[in-house]
C-alpha cells in the first residue's frame, strides 16, 4: 500500500511527500514492528509534538518547523515519528478518496482491485463504402444444348471434351447423302419453273408493246383535239375582237350622229343670231342716218353722230361674221354626214368578218368532236391490250408462285443438308460428347450431342432483402455500381459491374434478385460456384469506424467498453452500421477520437479498472506461450492500439502519459 501512495505522489494525484520523507520508504522492514512495540507513554508525547495534518496540506510544510523536542529525540525515534505520519496520512486521503468515488471496485480475494490488462484503438473517421453483403451462385451467361436437327449417322466429332469452342466452329458432322439428293431433285424443279416464268415475260413483253402502241396513237390523236380547241380558241377570238370592233365602229356611228345633231344646232343657232344681229344693224344704219341729218341740222354734235355711225358699221361687220358662221356651220354638217357614212360602211365589214370567223368557229368545233371520236376508239384499243397485259401478268404470276415454291423446296432441301454439320452457336466451354462416330441421331430426341456454355464473361446472381431496393435504384441510377466477390481458396476480390435487377419481388423470400457480369478471361469463377458478393453503392464520407472486435453484443444490444483518464472503462451502447474490412461503421455512440477497448472485454464491466499493454507486454506474452496450442492473442491484437490513425484524429486523447499501476 505505501508503495502504491509513493507512485501515485509522484504522478501527481496524492500529496506531496519531502525527498527526506521518501528515503524512509527505503528502512528496513523491522521498523515496522518498532510501530507495534512503540511504549504507550511515547505516543502522547509524539502526538503532543507533532501538528495535527490537515488533507489537504502537504506533508512538506508540517515537517518545514519541526518541533524543539525532535532535537533531543534519538535517531530511531524520528524515523519511527516520520514512518507513523506518514501512515497516518495516507490512510486518511485513501479513506477520502473511496468516500468520493462514484463505485467502488470490487477487490479480489487478496484484498486488492482487479486491473484488467487491455489493448485499445483510436476511433478514427474515414471514408468507407456503403456496401451490401450476400451469397451469390455463379452462372453461365449463356448455355446452348447443342440438339441434332437432321437424321443420320454421326461420321465425325471435330472436338474434345472440355475444350473451348469458337462460335462457328465445326463440331460435328451426319451422313449427307440423302439430303444431297433432294437438292438435286429440286434443283430440276426450280430449272423447270424457271423457264415457264420465261415465257410468260416474253409474252407480257409483247403485248406491252401492243399497249405502248395504242398509247402513242392515242396520245397523237389527243394532240389533234388539244391543236382543234386551240383553234377554236383562236377563232373564237377572233369572233370577239370582230364584235368589239363592231361594237367600236358603231360608236363612231353614234359618235358622228350625235356630232352632225350638234353642228345641225350651230348652224340653226348662227341662222338666228344673223337674224338678231341683221335687225340690229338696220336699226344701227336707221339711227346713224338720222343722227347724220341732226348732226347736219346742227341739232346734235359731231361726235355723236360719229358715236352713231361707229355702231352701224359694227353691227354690219357683226352681220357679216354671222354669215361666215353660219357658211362654217354649214361646211361641219357636211362633213359630219360623210363621216357617218363611211362609219356605217365599216360597221357593215365588222358584220362581215363576224360572220366569217363564226363560220370557223363551228367548223372547228366540227373538227374537236372528230377528234375526240378517234381519241375514244384509242382508250377502247388500249384498255384491250391492257387486258391482255394483265392476263399475261397473271400467268407471270402463277409461274413465279410455282417457281417460290420450288426455290423454298430447294432451300429447304439445302437447309436440311446444312444440319448435317453442327457448328458452335456461341464461344464456351463444351461439356461431355454424348455421341461418337457411327451413332444413329434423329431430331425429334431430346438428347443433345454435347452442352456449350460461355464463361467469360460470366454472371454472378445474388439476392438482398426488398427493403435495399429504393436505395439500389438511387445509385443505380448515377451509374454502373460496382459488384465484388470472393470464394473459398481466393480472397482476393474479382470486380464486375451490375447488370441486371429483377422486376419481381420474390414473395416466398422478400428479396430481390441481382445480376452482376463479370470478366472471366482467367477462369477462376465456375458455373454453379457459391461466393460471397458485395455490392458497392457509394462512398460514405467521415465515417466513425472502429476495429470490428471493439463491438460486444449485450442484453440491451451492442456496445464498446470507452476507455476513461482515470484508468477506467465505460460501456457505451453503440448502433452498428456495416463492417468493412475489419471495420465497423458506428452510426451513434462514439465520437472520433475517443479510445475503445479491443482485447480482454471479457473482465470488464463498466467502471472497471484497467491497464493498457503496451508491445513490450505484448512481446513478453508471445514469449510466454511460444509453444503452447492455447497462446494469449492479445498479444497479436497490440497492433490494433495503433490503426486508423489519420488527419481526423488531431484531438485524440494521448495514451502516452499514462503509467501502469
Amino acid at each position: 500500500m505505501i508503495e502504491e501512495i509513493i507512485s501515485e505522489s509522484r504522478n501527481g494525484t496524492r500529496p506531496k511527500v519531502s525527498d527526506e520523507n521518501l528515503k524512509l520508504n527505503e528502512q528496513p522492514t523491522h521498523n515496522v514492528e518498532i510501530v507495534s512495540e512503540t511504549p504507550k507513554d511515547a505516543l502522547p508525547e509524539v502526538s503532543q509534538e507533532a501538528p495535527t495534518l490537515p488533507g489537504s496540506e502537504p506533508t512538506e510544510k508540517v515537517l518545514a518547523k519541526p518541533p524543539k523536542t525532535e532535537k533531543v529525540l534519538a535517531k530511531g525515534r524520528i524515523a519511527l515519528f516520520l514512518l507513523g505520519l506518514l501512515l497516518v496520512g495516507g490512510l486518511g486521503f485513501l479513506v477520502w478518496q473511496r468516500s468520493t468515488a462514484p463505485k467502488a471496485e470490487k477487490p479480489s480475494r487478496s484484498g486488492r482491485l482487479q486491473i484488467t490488462p487491455v489493448t485499445v484503438a483510436t476511433v478514427t473517421k474515414k471514408t468507407v463504402p456503403i456496401q451490401l453483403q450476400a451469397i451469390g451462385n455463379v452462372q453461365s451467361s449463356s448455355t446452348v444444348s447443342v440438339t441434332p436437327q437432321a437424321s443420320g449417322r454421326i461420321t465425325g466429332v471435330y472436338f474434345k471434351k472440355g475444350q473451348e469452342v469458337k462460335k462457328g466452329q465445326l463440331l460435328f458432322s451426319i451422313d449427307d447423302r440423302s439430303q444431297t439428293a433432294s437438292i438435286q431433285q429440286a434443283q430440276g424443279i426450280v430449272a423447270k419453273s424457271q423457264a415457264q416464268v420465261q415465257q410468260a415475260t416474253a409474252n407480257l413483253s409483247k403485248d406491252q408493246g401492243v399497249v405502248e402502241q395504242a398509247r402513242a396513237t392515242l396520245d397523237k390523236d389527243r394532240g389533234i383535239v388539244e391543236q382543234a380547241k386551240a383553234t377554236l380558241e383562236k377563232d373564237q377570238g377572233i369572233v370577239q375582237q370582230a364584235r368589239m370592233t363592231l361594237a367600236k365602229d358603231k360608236g363612231v356611228v353614234e359618235q358622228a350622229r350625235m356630232t352632225l345633231e350638234k353642228d345641225q344646232g350651230a348652224v340653226k343657232q348662227a341662222i338666228a343670231t344673223l337674224a338678231k344681229d341683221q335687225a340690229q344693224a338696220q336699226y344701227a344704219a336707221a339711227q346713224s342716218q338720222r343722227y347724220a341729218e341732226l348732226y347736219k341740222q346742227g341739232v346734235i354734235s359731231q361726235d355723236q353722230a360719229q358715236q352713231y355711225a361707229t355702231s352701224s358699221r359694227a353691227a354690219a361687220a357683226t352681220v357679216d361674221l354671222d354669215k361666215q358662221a353660219i357658211a362654217n356651220a354649214e361646211t361641219a354638217v357636211k362633213s359630219d354626214r360623210i363621216g357617218i357614212a363611211n362609219a356605217e360602211a365599216v360597221v357593215r365589214g365588222d358584220e362581215v368578218a363576224i360572220a366569217n370567223a363564226e363560220t370557223a368557229v363551228k367548223s372547228d368545233l366540227v373538227g374537236i368532236e372528230n377528234a375526240q371520236t378517234a381519241v375514244k376508239s384509242d382508250l377502247v384499243g388500249i384498255e384491250n391490250a391492257r387486258a391482255v397485259v394483265e392476263g399475261d401478268r397473271a400467268a407471270i404470276e402463277g409461274s413465279q408462285a410455282g417457281l417460290s415454291a420450288d426455290g423454298g423446296a430447294l432451300k429447304n432441301a439445302q437447309v436440311q443438308s446444312s444440319y448435317t454439320k453442327v457448328y458452335a452457336p456461341i464461344d464456351g466451354r463444351a461439356g461431355n460428347i454424348l455421341v461418337t462416330v457411327g451413332n444413329v441421331v434423329q431430331p425429334s430426341t431430346d438428347k443433345p450431342l454435347v452442352t456449350i456454355s460461355t464463361i467469360n464473361p460470366i454472371q454472378v446472381a445474388f439476392s438482398v432483402p426488398e427493403s435495399n431496393l429504393p436505395q439500389i435504384q438511387k445509385y443505380a441510377d448515377n451509374g454502373k455500381l460496382k459488384v465484388d466477390v470472393t470464394f473459398a481458396g481466393n480472397n482476393r476480390p474479382i470486380s464486375g459491374t451490375l447488370s441486371f435487377v429483377n422486376n419481381t419481388v420474390d414473395n416466398a423470400t422478400g428479396s430481390i434478385q441481382l445480376i452482376g457480369d463479370f470478366n472471366n478471361a482467367d477462369g477462376k469463377l465456375f458455373p454453379g460456384q457459391f461466393v460471397n458478393t458485395t455490392l458497392t453503392l457509394s462512398q460514405q464520407p467521415n465515417a466513425i469506424v472502429v476495429p470490428s472486435q471493439a463491438v460486444q453484443t449485450g442484453p440491451n444490444g451492442q456496445f464498446v467498453f470507452v476507455a476513461q483518464e482515470d484508468d477506467t472503462v465505460e460501456n457505451v451502447p453503440v448502433v452498428v452500421s456495416n463492417t468493412i474490412n475489419g471495420l465497423t461503421v458506428i452510426q451513434k455512440g462514439l465520437d472520433a477520437g475517443d479510445e475503445v477497448v479491443t482485447d480482454g472485454q471479457a473482465n470488464l464491466v463498466d467502471g472497471s479498472k484497467i491497464r493498457i499493454k503496451t508491445a513490450a507486454d505484448a512481446k513478453d506474452n508471445s514469449d510466454n506461450t511460444k509453444g503452447n496450442n492455447n497462446s494469449d492473442t492479445s498479444g497479436a491484437k497490440e497492433t490494433g492500439i495503433k490503426s486508423g490513425g489519420d488527419s481526423n484524429s488531431s484531438g485524440n486523447k494521448s495514451w502516452k502519459s499514462r503509467k501502469n499501476p
